[in-house]
């Protein structure tokens, strides 16, 4: 297993202690097993948490409710209510029946819940129904060739680096910016309503979060920073690139002159994206004038390549900042 593959997390609804090692079993390939021993509380898991799973496992004669006795009726209501739980987020993911195959009608219960979508679906998802205690491989083979097709964790497996970054130092608002604006870069036919204007702000507002991390690990002083509720940018970025801060009585910088933490390149990354179209130092939003003259920008190509230009090069200074800060702040 390469570590550069995704983690991919899986919903396994089974009330039996896991005296299978699913969960061992599947760290091999790379695979979260969560597992909930009542339906409902899968339920609740999935609907509440539905981007965090990639896929879904079913037992074939589990319990409904915590303390109630397994039922065959389990599958029925299960995939009902599973399947509602994919209308309402208008994506549907990848579920399973690992089972020993001995409760009543299971054959024929089989059957009727795979009909449908389910049936449609068997080329990209493969089969649904997995023996317990002989195919675990296979499904945990099965279960990640499908989930590597959904389009999320497509992109985070192209810029693994990244989000492995990101998943230490960044919010979960961040890391679900930085994958929007990378979904519409690769698949633009599934982003018609994509902003790039309010998604230049966003890019600003990762930035932000970078030096939030940066002052946590011990990189960037309070001082520089500014508010914790109001990052000042500008100073920030000038202090970690090695340059002189006006702080008004005094001024500070970075050790030694010709000293630096951002490398030459990487802070004029930095730079550009915090100029362009903005002089305000203290916030990421864009004002009036500011957010007129990207629009029109934008009006005018008609193109979100300059927005992902600087989206490509924020993935660098995200990479460069996880490699620096591992190397000289990890314990």
């Amino acid at each position: 297993m390469s570590n550069r593959d995704s983690l991919y997390n899986v919903l396994w609804v089974d009330e039996d202690v896991d005296t299978l090692n699913f969960k061992e079993i599947a760290r091999k390939y790379n695979i979260n097993v969560q597992q909930s021993r009542s339906w409902e509380r899968g339920k609740y898991i999935l609907a509440s948490h539905f981007e965090n799973f990639s896929a879904v496992v079913l037992d074939g004669n589990c319990v409904i409710n915590d303390g109630d006795k397994p039922t065959p009726d389990f599958l029925y209501q299960a995939v009902r209510e599973m399947e509602s739980i994919f209308v309402q987020h208008g994506e549907q993911l990848p579920w399973y029946v690992l089972s020993s195959g001995s409760a009543p009608d299971f054959e024929k219960t089989l059957q009727r819940i795979g009909m449908g979508d389910r049936e449609t679906l068997e080329s990209e998802w493969g089969r649904i129904y997995f023996r317990k205690g002989h195919d675990l491989e296979e499904l945990c083979i099965t279960i990640k060739h499908a989930a590597a097709r959904r389009k999320d964790n497509k992109v985070r497996a192209m810029y693994s680096d990244v989000f492995k970054t990101m998943q230490i130092y960044f919010t979960p608002d961040a890391r679900q910016t930085m994958l929007d604006i990378l979904k519409a870069l690769h698949f633009p036919e599934e982003s018609r309503d994509f902003d790039p204007v309010l998604y230049y702000t966003q890019l600003r507002r990762i930035l932000e979060h970078l030096f939030r991390a940066a002052n946590r690990l011990g990189m960037l002083p309070d001082e520089v920073m500014g508010p914790k509720d109001k990052v000042n940018l500008a100073n920030s970025s000038l202090y970690l690139s090695g340059r002189e801060v006006n702080l008004g009585s005094r001024t500070v910088r970075y050790k030694r002159p010709g000293q630096y933490i951002f490398p030459p390149v990487i802070a004029q990354i930095v730079k550009s994206i915090l100029v362009v179209a903005n002089k305000n130092s203290h916030t990421v939003e864009l004002d009036t004038l500011g957010r007129t003259v990207m629009q029109d920008y934008y009006n005018s190509l008609h193109s979100n390549n300059f927005l992902f230009g600087y989206a490509l090069h924020l993935c660098d200074v995200i990479i460069w900042f996880g490699r620096y800060a591992k190397r000289y702040y990890s314990k």
